[in-house]
């Protein structure tokens, strides 16, 4: 891979990262088409770094709230020694919500990842596999009119507690951000799509999944952080320069993203993946 190569998917990474179109099968895809020998998953993650440093720039204010929350919490722990207690300022409750789904999110992703990174072997993940998932988007992005419809974009603060969540939406939503680790599949989208067929307001659905990405990204990180020292210094380069295209490029599509919630038209990506699997699959081999 050479420089120009890893500036093309990092902003092909920071494009749909945050767009419901599957950034893990798209640069799937780009690698194909660019000739890019297949990097492994340690520049996929670096990648997504580079895209996590926009979702904590994009929402520092909710990321502030979490920490300060937490700090609160351990006060109130320290001084009444109760559970309830830790978890009555909102961002405690916030930051436990998002412990709690990254464990199946973990789970499912250790038991996927034999099928995308196999140690010695084939991934069974191919340009073809990925078109075919991308339809399979396509269709879960397309619900997404009949639940933004219904959500109408007002703040509930009714029936479910803290953001729209509790303990099983929130467990919910890690189970599909697991399975999302599938390249074509959207983790954004299907993540956003549950938590608004659960109730959830729209703008409250994006913000808990993306900061639900955050401990699911840095996870990736560790358990791959070894490979690192495997890559020589100029390639390791190239990588860290493709994720900061990838940053750039992704905080503006954060602006995007936010907006196409804002307007309900967050289904109208289901075309897109649509024509990209039917294409792919007519086309590529």
């Amino acid at each position: 891979m050479n420089w120009f190569e890893a500036i093309i998917l990092g902003a092909v990474q920071g494009a749909t990262e945050f767009l419901p179109v599957s950034s893990s099968g798209h640069l799937t895809l780009g690698q194909h088409l660019l000739g890019v020998p297949e990097p492994g998953l340690l520049f996929d993650i670096i990648l997504h770094v580079g895209t996590l440093l926009s979702v904590m720039a994009f929402y520092r204010r909710e990321i502030f709230d979490v920490l300060d929350g937490l700090r609160r919490g351990v006060g109130n722990l320290a001084r009444e020694k109760t559970l309830g207690a830790f978890a009555r300022p909102e961002g405690a409750r916030v930051a436990l919500l998002v412990v709690a789904a990254t464990v199946p999110t973990g789970i499912i992703g250790l038991l996927l990842k034999g099928f995308i990174d196999p140690d010695g072997g084939a991934s069974l993940i191919t340009p073809r596999v990925v078109c075919g998932i991308l339809i399979v988007n396509a269709f879960i992005l397309s619900l997404n009119k009949r639940f933004l419809e219904r959500d109408g974009g007002s703040e509930r603060t009714g029936s479910l507690a803290i953001w729209g969540l509790n303990l099983p939406v929130a467990l919910a939503i890690g189970v599909a951000q697991g399975i999302a680790v599938l390249p074509g599949l959207s983790r954004s989208g299907l993540t956003i799509t549950l938590a608004l067929a659960l109730g959830v307001e729209r703008v409250n659905a994006a913000r808990y999944s993306f900061l639900l990405s955050i401990p699911a990204i840095l996870g990736a990180l560790v358990l791959k952080i070894g490979d690192a020292a495997l890559v020589d210094t100029a390639r390791l380069w190239i990588f860290l320069g493709g994720a900061a295209v990838a940053a750039v490029v992704g905080y503006g599509c954060l602006v995007l993203l936010t907006l196409t919630l804002e307007r309900a038209r967050f289904h109208h990506f289901s075309t897109y993946c649509l024509i990209v699997g039917v294409i792919g699959l007519a086309f590529l081999r």
